[in-house]
C-alpha cells in the first residue's frame, strides 16, 4: 500500500469517527429537554373535583377525577391514588362539607361518607336545622316520598270545645326532606319508585320553622304533602323558599278546612 493510500484511509477513519461523535451529541441534546420535562411533571395522582361542587352535594362519578400533582405539593390530607386505587369509586355518594372548585383536591375530612359521623350535618344548608317527626305511610304520601323531595307540612287537629269539628292547615311550605328512616339518598335505579317504610322523617328547617313544627306536633297529627318538581324560566330547579333568619312571617296558611266527624 502506498503512502498516499494510507493517508486517505487515515483521513476517512478520522472523518467517520467525528461524524459518529457528532450524531451521538445531537441525540443526547434532543433527549435532555424530554428528560427534563418528565422530571418536571413527576408527582403523585390525587383525587380532585372534575367540576364546581356546592356544599352538601352528594358526589357522583362525573364529579370525581384524578390529577397529577408535584410531589412537593401533595399534602398528607390529600387522597392519593397510590394508597387507595379505588378512590374514585369509594367516594361516590360522599357529601361535601364545603364548596369545591373544579380541579381542587379532595381532602380527608372535607367530605363525609353516607355511613360516617356528621353525614347529615354535611347535607344541611348553612343556617338550617335537621328536625325529625314521626310519620306513617298514610300521612306521608303513601310512602312515596323520598330523600331530597320537597313537601308541605300539614297539621290536623280537633277543634276545642268538645264538638266534632276537625281543622286542617298547611303550616310549612316547600320543605326539603333530608332522610326517611335510615334512607338518606334518592332512589336512582329501578323502573318504579320504591315505597319507603319509615316511621321518622327528617326535615330541613329554619330555627323559626322548627319551633312552629314542634308546637304543631303537640296540637294534632302531622302529615306531609309531596310537592311536584317545579322549574323556573331558565330551567333551573327552584331554591329554598325560606332563608335562615326569617321570622314567622315566612310561614303562611295555604289552606284551611273544617270537616265534621260525620263527613269524614
Amino acid at each position: 500500500m502506498s503512502a498516499r493510500q494510507l493517508i486517505v484511509l487515515v483521513v476517512a477513519a478520522i472523518a467517520a469517527i467525528g461524524a459518529l461523535l457528532l450524531i451521538r451529541g445531537m441525540g443526547a441534546s434532543n433527549r435532555a429537554p424530554a428528560e427534563a420535562e418528565t422530571a418536571a411533571i413527576a408527582g403523585e395522582q390525587v383525587l380532585v373535583l372534575a367540576r364546581d361542587v356546592p356544599q352538601g352535594a352528594a358526589l357522583t362519578p362525573s364529579d370525581l377525577a384524578v390529577a397529577l400533582f408535584p410531589t412537593d405539593s401533595v399534602a398528607p390530607s390529600f387522597i392519593r391514588v397510590a394508597n387507595q386505587p379505588s378512590a374514585q369509586a369509594d367516594y361516590v355518594g360522599a357529601v361535601t362539607r364545603r364548596a369545591f372548585a373544579q380541579g381542587e383536591p379532595i381532602t380527608i375530612g372535607s367530605v363525609v361518607q353516607p355511613d360516617g359521623r356528621g353525614f347529615l350535618a354535611a347535607q344541611l344548608a348553612p343556617g338550617f336545622r335537621a328536625v325529625s317527626i314521626e310519620i306513617e305511610d298514610i300521612t306521608a304520601a303513601g310512602g312515596f316520598i323520598q330523600p331530597n323531595d320537597r313537601v308541605d307540612v300539614i297539621v290536623t287537629a280537633r277543634a276545642e270545645g268538645g264538638n266534632d269539628q276537625v281543622n286542617s292547615s298547611i303550616i310549612l311550605e316547600d320543605v326539603r326532606v333530608l332522610a326517611l328512616g335510615e334512607m338518606t339518598q334518592t332512589q336512582t335505579e329501578g323502573e318504579a319508585p320504591a315505597i319507603i317504610q319509615a316511621g321518622v322523617a327528617v326535615l330541613e328547617l329554619t330555627q323559626e320553622d322548627a319551633r312552629i313544627l314542634a308546637l304543631s306536633d303537640e296540637m294534632g297529627t302531622i302529615s306531609l304533602a309531596l310537592r311536584g318538581v317545579e322549574v323556573d324560566t331558565v330551567g333551573l330547579q327552584r331554591s329554598n323558599a325560606r332563608r335562615p333568619g326569617q321570622g314567622s312571617g315566612s310561614v303562611r296558611v295555604h289552606a284551611f278546612g273544617t270537616v265534621s266527624e260525620g263527613s269524614r
